[in-house]
């Protein structure tokens, strides 16, 4: 009598994706910086017959991409750089350069790699660099303690207006509805003070655009339209054209993000920031100006602006200060 042979069906190894890997340098990553990123990706297990691979990029600017996902295209928030069959030994890699937001330091910038291999296979891969914010050469140190120049301006213009309604309380001393004016009006006059100070610092970063900064050309690689959120119980918004551009920068060539210039009158009129779009298109090249002791530091375009304007306002209100402190005091004395 025949014996049966009972047959066993073989089971194909399943992928394997978990050596793969994301890195970034420089370390520390710096905000308004270029990181790059690279992402390895291999198969130890068996052959995939379906592998899509997908980068989410951080918020930022792509400013390019190299080795195996060289062609990919960028779609919203991120990229596919492969779509097909993984055998079994296969590694691929992926390079992603990203230029940073100058205003993100202290944000994480992750760049997440999402391998899925249906119906069931996904595996997931980060970057996570903590954007830190450049040194600034102008810090001053107290103690142990950096403060910035601005810093120091506030911190003066805060012991001149202790010290002085401190000065007219003694001085208006017994009379107490005008010592109240008194102090109220130099309150005033220092924060009309204070605001013109910074209307000062603007006009002197204007000059400075037109008396050193150094013209160079700038290839837009990106732009978007920045939204600032209006303070207090308004829900309206500012707008600003924001352009990553590639320069020249004294023989180095330079990644940053152009802005107008601070003194620009941003409206909440969207269209302005829309026709700067379309006036320096992305892959269209532009004069520029950089700052020689900063080279981040870009212009498109520089000033004077219409901020101007809203100077008036701190000066009448020193003006209106002082004339009401002239007769709190003038009050006292006769």
């Amino acid at each position: 009598m025949a014996s049966a042979m009972m047959v066993f069906p073989v089971l194909a190894a399943e992928p394997d994706f978990s050596t793969s890997s994301a890195t970034f340098e420089p370390m520390p990553a710096v905000r308004g910086s270029v990181v790059h990123y690279a992402v390895t990706v291999a198969n130890t297990g068996g052959d995939s017959p379906y592998t899509r691979i997908a980068v989410a990029l951080p918020p930022g600017y792509l400013v390019a991409t190299g080795d195996d996902c060289a062609a990919a295209t960028p779609g919203s928030g991120g990229i596919v750089w492969h779509e097909g069959s993984f055998p079994a030994g296969t590694r691929m890699t992926c390079r992603v350069a990203i230029l940073t937001r100058p205003d993100a330091a202290g944000t994480i910038a992750t760049l997440a790699v999402e391998i899925a291999t249906p119906p069931s296979g996904y595996f997931r891969v980060e970057a996570r660099p903590t954007l830190s914010a450049p040194p600034n050469p102008g810090t001053v140190s107290l103690g142990p303690i950096g403060i910035t120049p601005a810093g120091l301006v506030t911190l003066a213009m805060l012991v001149l207006a202790v010290v002085g309604a401190a000065a007219l309380a003694i001085a208006t001393r017994g009379r107490g509805a005008r010592t109240g004016l008194a102090i109220g009006a130099w309150a005033a006059i220092v924060t009309s003070t204070g605001l013109l100070i910074y209307f000062a610092s603007l006009a002197r970063d204007d000059l400075r655009s037109h008396t050193d900064y150094h013209q160079t050309a700038c290839f837009i690689v990106d732009s978007s339209i920045r939204a600032f959120k209006s303070s207090g119980k308004s829900s309206g918004s500012t707008y600003a054209p924001e352009f990553a551009v590639r320069y020249d920068a004294g023989g180095a060539e330079t990644y940053s993000v152009a802005s107008p210039p601070a003194t620009s009158l941003n409206v909440g009129w969207i269209g302005s920031s829309q026709k700067a779009l379309e006036r320096m298109a992305i892959g269209s090249t532009q004069p520029c100006w950089f700052d020689p002791d900063d080279v981040k530091s870009v212009l498109l375009a520089r000033g004077p602006g219409g901020a101007y304007l809203f100077a008036l306002l701190p000066l009448l209100m020193l003006v209106v200060a002082g004339w009401i402190l002239k007769l709190a005091l003038r009050s006292r004395s006769s």
